[in-house]
């Protein structure tokens, strides 16, 4: 028997709509994302690293835990009097470069006021010091004591902010680029350093190794700050060098916590980061870009290519319905049992919503949805000549759910039940995609028929574009199921930004009606017998209302899911 799918349905927190979009950004704490630490108020603690490490030091002074502030600098809350340090490096050089090397290049003497300033540690002295030798022994003072902090510290924090630097030829990290605030920028002796994954992990366990050198109890925790960059050295957009710098130090400080076992990370990137609830950019669940923002994006490609015109694109915000009933599929988690369910769901969001129906109403099945719409009319599949028939492409939550279908197809040949097998499936409708693409494959193929469509131009559009669907779903049949084609809603022509489409679309599940007719498979016309039977066919249509005000037109209501698949229940005998 294959594995089952390997996600937890009892864990809320593993999936997207109930770990992060059900929760209230600002009012509600994300449950089960932030760790227990091992702090409690009787350690002592010691924090660096950016300028939000600071803002840790303030609220756990303010919480009244045991937090270690510098013996030698009061200017800002931090337990040593190094200032901000942004990368690993800029921490990891205090302890093992000598004063030789770390004097060579960031002593700066001001003729005119006859003084020597620290470029390391600016804002410790900022009047400057009488002679090197003042400053040197500033420095001992300050890395001494840190030690100290270090050694009588049960837990230290450290914030990760930048990959960007300024090095001098010693391999030296300055907080700044010299002559920014102080000394005078030479391009012979500074560079920009922008530390790559390999750099950073590096210096984080050289970091490690020293840190449990000074102290071998110490608990170390790692954040990464969410501070944007303020500009950059780089030729980039600083947005993008910004995003970046922030996905490179996550990376590296994610996999560094994975490896060493007394190393926990804090999320306070993620906390600060993840969308907000009526993201103009996202849809309701805030992981579906929503129209608005997708048009925001092409605003941008348009820039980019230098379109003079541009073509109208059908976007489409149906994938966000679909996208959550992949979620509800993935957690309802049906592991097949020891017989064979003998009425098995292949299809996209519409059979995930009849599965509900049937689950509700304790009736046994296998299956319900695999893929997005988008995943069967985009073709992102790969037919095998074996009794699996297909393999989903389109993510690994889609492999996973159909795996169990693909197992229960095999118990069924096995103990040669075919016979009372029976296959609903609406693989090859998609309309709301796939209509699209018709007119698309009209339009370079047929142009001058556009304004006279008929039956054979839908037949030969099948024929070109959509033989793998086709031959998934008549290749069951071939293995001696009984196959129900279910076709797509009848709504469009309810809503008024979809009525303009609905003939098309209509027409489109007549032909497919028509092909399944010559092949001998059944084909049930949900629009033809919907509105036949239905006296208030409106009342069965999804009030879902997207965040950009458009409207669900494509899918139906918990009342059409009922209906659909008692007519579907009659048909097959069950």
């Amino acid at each position: 028997m294959k594995q089952s799918t390997p996600y937890d349905s009892a864990r809320d927190d593993i999936f997207w709509r109930t770990g992060v979009a059900n929760v209230d950004t600002g009012t509600q704490e994300f449950k089960q994302l932030v760790p227990k630490l091992p702090i409690d108020r009787t350690h002592r603690i010691s924090s660096a690293g950016s300028c939000f490490a600071q803002h840790i030091g303030h609220w756990l002074l303010g919480q009244n835990y045991q937090y270690l502030n510098s013996n030698i600098t009061n200017e800002q809350v931090s337990s040593f009097a190094f200032g901000n340090l942004y990368s690993p490096r800029a921490l990891l050089q205090w302890f093992t470069k000598s004063e030789q090397q770390l004097s060579s290049h960031s002593i700066w003497f001001d003729a005119r006021q006859q003084k020597y300033f620290d470029l390391l540690l600016p804002h410790n002295q900022p009047d400057g010091y009488g002679s090197p030798e003042a400053l040197a022994e500033h420095r001992a003072e300050v890395i001494a004591d840190a030690k100290q902090q270090l050694k009588n510290s049960d837990c230290f924090i450290f914030t990760l902010g930048l990959i960007e630097a300024w090095t001098d030829q010693e391999d030296i990290c300055y907080p700044s680029c010299p002559g920014i605030s102080v000394g005078e920028f030479d391009a012979g002796r500074y560079q920009l350093k922008v530390f790559d994954y390999n750099d950073l992990y590096q210096d984080l366990m050289q970091l490690y190794d020293v840190l449990k050198t000074i102290n071998p109890e110490l608990q170390i925790l790692l954040t990464v700050s969410p501070v944007p960059l303020t500009a950059t050295a780089t030729n980039k957009h600083v947005l993008l060098a910004n995003n970046y710098s922030k996905s490179v130090l996550r990376a590296v400080v994610g996999a560094f916590c994975e490896a060493q076992s007394d190393v926990t990370y804090f999320p306070s990137f993620e906390l600060i980061t993840t969308p907000l609830p009526n993201d103009f950019r996202f849809c309701s669940n805030r992981r579906t870009v929503s129209n608005t923002g997708v048009d925001y994006v092409m605003k941008h490609w348009s820039g980019a290519l230098s379109a003079d015109q541009l073509e109208p694109v059908q976007s489409s915000h149906l994938e966000a319905v679909c996208d959550e009933e992949m979620l509800d599929a993935i957690k309802a988690d049906k592991k097949p049992g020891d017989q064979p369910a003998l009425l098995t769901l292949i299809g996209d969001s519409h059979l995930g919503k009849v599965a509900k129906v049937l689950t509700a109403d304790s009736v046994s099945f296998c299956g319900g949805m695999v893929m997005n719409g988008s995943g069967f009319a985009e073709h992102k599949f790969v037919l095998t000549s074996d009794t699996d028939i297909m393999i989903p492409m389109e993510s690994a939550d889609a492999r996973k759910l159909w795996q169990p279908i693909s197992t229960n197809l095999d118990m069924i040949a096995a103990q040669g039940l075919q016979p009372k097998s029976c296959i609903w499936t609406n693989i090859g409708l998609q309309t709301h995609k796939t209509s699209y693409q018709f007119v698309s494959w009209m339009r370079k193929n047929r142009p001058e028929k556009l304004t006279n469509i008929e039956l054979e131009d839908f037949v030969e559009f099948f024929d070109a574009q959509m033989q793998e669907q086709l031959t998934i779903v008549f290749r069951l049949k071939e293995l001696g199921h009984r196959v129900i084609v279910v076709s797509d809603t009848p709504f469009a022509r309810f809503f008024a930004e979809s009525k303009d489409y609905a003939g098309l679309i209509e027409a489109y599940m007549d032909a497919m009606e028509y092909v399944w007719q010559q092949m001998g498979v059944e084909y049930f016309n949900a629009p033809r017998e919907f509105l036949n039977e239905i006296a208030d066919p409106a009342s069965y249509k999804s009030d879902f209302v997207y965040d950009d005000g458009h409207t669900d037109w494509f899918h139906g209501g918990e009342k059409y899911y009922q209906w659909l698949a008692t007519r579907l229940r009659a048909i097959t005998g069950i």
